[in-house]
């Protein structure tokens, strides 16, 4: 409605504006009544809006007579007239405008559809831009729930790994352990040898079977360990070993440090063959025999 009120106002203002620049110049053009009347008739039969009622009445004489009217018949209510006194050639007028009142209607009402337009169309674009917006939300949330379903189902495998882990030390752990328990309990000596026979391990053992430490013999061939008498037997133990992958036993005596004692040993051979590179070494069990 206060769109429709300022439209009329400057209406208002505008026939007030279009009288004043078209007032003739010549000074008694307003002397008789039917000439004034004729002349504003003319001014303003095209140039009234079809919203307005105009209404002139002149100051000068005491008469409700008006000089112009156009659509303002009867009374006027003075709530929604608009009046401006204009002087045009020394003359003194009262130019009142009445709006009409389905012209307001229709002006208000278009204006109310505009702003109910504008309101459901942005209503709508909200709706939509905020429909989008959570669909963004709710999908980002199924996203992140699937990461952290999965992070929860990476740190358990890692946790069982862990524990597997911790289980196959133990277990490797507890058998090297019974590996040299028995070892140890068997007093065997354990040798492992390189496929040219050179020695690259040998159980603690052999410090009080021959009085050697272990580390002084790694490298040294074990045959020079055996009597001379008998290093032709056990290179064929070697041999026979290599070709029948059998374990193969052989009595021998093997040298003392001092190189004067001779110490019977039996001795359990088996080659170890590497399924890439075939032969590999010699892995020899030496238990000392008892002679009567």
């Amino acid at each position: 409605m206060a769109l429709a009120e300022a439209r009329y106002y400057a209406q208002h203002q505008a026939l007030v504006n279009h009288l004043l620049a078209n007032v003739p110049n010549r000074p008694g053009a307003g002397d008789s009544s039917q000439p004034v009347s004729a002349w504003l008739q003319a001014l303003f039969s095209d140039t009234l809006p079809d919203s307005l009622g105009l209404r002139i009445d002149t100051l000068e004489r005491h008469t409700k007579t008006p000089l112009l009217e156009i659509r303002a018949n009867g009374s006027v209510d003075p709530t929604r007239a608009l009046r401006t006194e204009v002087s045009p050639l020394d003359h003194h007028w009262i130019l009142t405008t009445v709006p009409s009142p389905k012209g307001l209607e229709e002006v208000a009402r278009a204006a109310s559809q505009t702003v109910w337009l504008a309101g459901f169309a942005l209503s709508v674009f909200a709706a939509s831009l905020a429909l989008l917006l959570n669909r963004r939300l709710h999908l980002q949330e199924l996203h992140i729930r699937g990461l952290e379903q999965r992070e929860i189902g990476a740190d358990h495998q890692i946790a069982n790994f862990q524990v597997e882990k911790s289980i196959l030390r133990q277990a490797l752990n507890d058998s090297e352990q019974r590996s040299r328990d028995l070892v140890a309990l068997s007093g065997a000596v354990i040798w492992e040898l390189d496929e040219n026979g050179r020695i690259g391990f040998v159980s603690t053992q052999i410090a009080e079977l021959l009085d050697r430490a272990p580390a002084d013999l790694v490298g040294q061939p074990l045959e020079e360990l055996v009597a001379p008498a008998f290093q032709d037997n056990f290179r064929r133990a070697l041999a026979a070993a290599r070709s029948d992958s059998s374990i193969e036993r052989i009595d021998l005596p093997l040298l003392h440090r001092d190189q004067e004692a001779e110490v019977p040993v039996v001795l359990r051979v088996r080659a170890l063959k590497d399924p890439v590179h075939g032969l590999s070494g010699f892995r020899i069990s030496t238990l000392q025999r008892m002679t009567h």
